[in-house]
């Protein structure tokens, strides 16, 4: 069901996956589609045009902000985690004795790890409710005028337009 509407039924999801698209983008797809969420709930709560979603199943990539605000929408965050190797010898050390003493794997922990540093399992008591996430209203392109600009008084009198 859609997340804009919970009664109201739709039909299901015929988004479809992509085979050439990179991970991320192939995990915005299948969400939508798992999900049931339309191109224009992922506009409208994201703020990425539904052109661009749609090129980026087929010509073009998405830019990082873009990305992240379209798997935000969807309730995913985008982090980067370190490999072994680029990481120093020490902290990998210390990292296996985590692992060792909670019984896990090496990518459990890593897991564990970023999930804490980066703060999701602080959001689970949030994320308790089932209402849609709210979106910011975006501000007015150009602000209207309530009276004429000083150099158009004299051409509108002019017009007789002005009393």
């Amino acid at each position: 069901m859609s997340r804009r509407n919970p009664d109201k039924r739709k039909r299901p999801a015929t988004i479809t996956v992509p085979d050439r698209v990179g991970p991320h983008v192939r995990l915005l797809f299948t969400e939508m589609r798992r999900q049931n969420v339309t191109y224009d709930e992922v506009e409208e709560g994201s703020g990425v045009r539904r052109a661009a979603l749609k090129a980026w199943r087929h010509k073009n990539r998405p830019s990082l902000e873009s990305i992240e605000a379209a798997l935000g929408f969807l309730g995913f965050d985008l982090v980067p985690i370190p490999r072994a190797k680029v990481l120093p010898a020490e902290i990998v050390a210390e990292i296996r004795e985590v692992a060792a003493r909670l019984d896990l794997d090496m990518p459990a922990t890593v897991k564990l790890i970023v999930e804490v540093v980066a703060g999701i399992h602080a959001r689970f008591g949030e994320v308790a409710t089932d209402e849609a996430p709210t979106v910011a209203e975006a501000p007015p392109r150009r602000r209207s005028r309530l009276f004429p600009h000083p150099d158009q008084c004299s051409l509108l009198e002019i017009a007789n337009v002005v009393h």
